[in-house]
């Protein structure tokens, strides 16, 4: 059958003349190869090293950067295989990748999406082998040859894939509005919402050097991206009844993240605390405002999204509990602050997401983890308390007459042993008082 072969590329001319290399190297007859070329407006010379590497590429040149999501949904208008097959710019492609990808498809199956296996540049470790989801909607990729060949996976990497041209385009492609980051989970969870599978294709292999069009912006827009999609695909792709659980949850953990990066004291706000210092916002205070942009973004779009939403829950043929069981691990912990440890558990209870998610063990072993947490938090608060007794008791010692005693009863030991400076020093001290009196 015809492939169409996707690569977007922005400012990634030191990267093509690899892919290209590779993909003339197929193992696939060349008159089944279509190479379309997406340009997100590059400013260096990745157009003149396509057209000298791979004249018969076709090219689509956008003025403007429109990230990995978009890009790909117009190539595929525009492609004319029945499978299309996406590759990184920054990547090389064994020989049988092509052959080894559309070999696991399966119509008949309901098999219509294949992820293809993606090793390091150097081929030592991997980079992807399926994946698992956080209920929140943050994706991992396995790093590990568990997986199988033929395995169902929740989602593939939209770095090396395959998929039927006509099922990727009827299921809403990626989202255009993801830009770039997890819009290939998205695509993966509404495959499964719609009836189709995603499979694991391990002989099929390809090599990554490794996010390098992402690298080239700042971490605070990744993390924006991530963690606003991240939240947009729970909203589009739970059911009504999971989603009311959900997606509070989301929200307020969303805000606990923003207070903890600030390092907010929201004590400072009450008029029944004695607070008296200033309100301050520490280094993190970024990222903190983050999540912050993130909420108001999606606020701002919600219409938008919830329409988005009917379309994927009115084509919906099979149950959140159905596919529950290829998130892989949905408790996953992603926040290193400890108060957020706890206000997760507690709403993880609270909303019965454990027995939601059929992960009671898990939950329990976060429980027992969150107890050991609180253990440590009281042995720091002991330790500050007698910390701050010995500190009173330095400043009572300054005191001229306690420093006289003091001098004292260390003479009188010296002089008559522990007992007798102990004996000694209660008779001073009653008779001091008995005298007061």
């Amino acid at each position: 059958m015809k492939i169409s072969i996707i690569i977007v590329n922005f400012n990634g001319s030191e990267h093509l003349p690899e892919i290209f290399k590779s993909l003339h190297s197929l193992d696939y007859p060349g008159e089944k190869l279509e190479i379309l070329f997406f340009d997100n407006g590059s400013n260096d010379d990745s157009l003149q090293i396509v057209r000298r590497e791979c004249p018969e590429a076709i090219v689509i040149s956008n003025a403007k950067n429109m990230g990995f999501a978009a890009p790909h949904r117009i190539a595929a208008e525009k492609a004319t295989g029945k499978v299309l097959a996406f590759v990184n710019n920054d990547m090389r492609v064994h020989p049988q990748w092509v052959r080894e990808g559309i070999a696991c498809l399966d119509r008949d199956a309901g098999i219509v999406c294949v992820a293809s296996k993606i090793l390091s540049w150097d081929g030592q470790e991997i980079d992807f082998s399926g994946g698992s989801l956080q209920y929140l909607g943050y994706a991992q990729q396995y790093h590990n040859n568990e997986v199988n060949d033929r395995d169902p996976i929740l989602f593939p990497c939209g770095g090396a894939m395959f998929i039927c041209r006509d099922i990727f385009l009827e299921a809403g492609a990626f989202d255009d509005d993801y830009f770039a980051i997890f819009e290939d989970v998205d695509l993966g969870w509404r495959l499964w919402l719609l009836g189709y599978k995603v499979v694991m294709a391990q002989r099929s292999i390809t090599y990554h050097k490794g996010h390098a069009t992402l690298d080239s912006k700042g971490q605070t827009q990744k993390r924006y991206l991530m963690h606003r999609n991240a939240l947009v695909t729970i909203i589009k792709n739970y059911e009504q009844e999971n989603l009311q659980k959900i997606l509070p949850t989301a929200m307020n953990l969303a805000l606990k993240r923003a207070l903890l990066f600030m390092g907010v004291d929201k004590k400072n706000f009450y008029f029944w605390e004695k607070k008296t210092a200033r309100i301050q916002l520490n280094n993190n205070s970024i990222e903190g405002m983050l999540h912050l942009v993130v909420l108001d973004d999606i606020f701002d779009d919600y219409e938008n999204i919830a329409r988005k939403r009917k379309l994927v829950q009115d084509k919906r043929k099979r149950s959140d509990k159905q596919l529950f069981e290829l998130f892989g691990d949905p408790f996953r912990n992603i926040m290193g602050f400890r108060e957020y440890f706890w206000q997760e558990l507690s709403l993880l209870g609270g909303f019965h997401l454990h027995e939601l998610f059929q992960c009671t063990e898990a939950y329990e072993h976060a429980l027992n983890h969150g107890v050991e947490l609180a253990r440590e938090e009281l042995y720091g608060m002991r330790r500050e308390r007698d910390n701050m007794l010995l500190q009173g008791c330095s400043q009572i010692l300054q005191n001229s007459s306690i420093r006289i005693l003091w001098r004292k009863f260390w003479q009188t030991k010296g002089e008559c042993g522990l007992a007798g400076a102990l004996n000694k020093s209660v008779r001073f001290c009653f008779e001091r008082v008995w005298k007061r009196e």
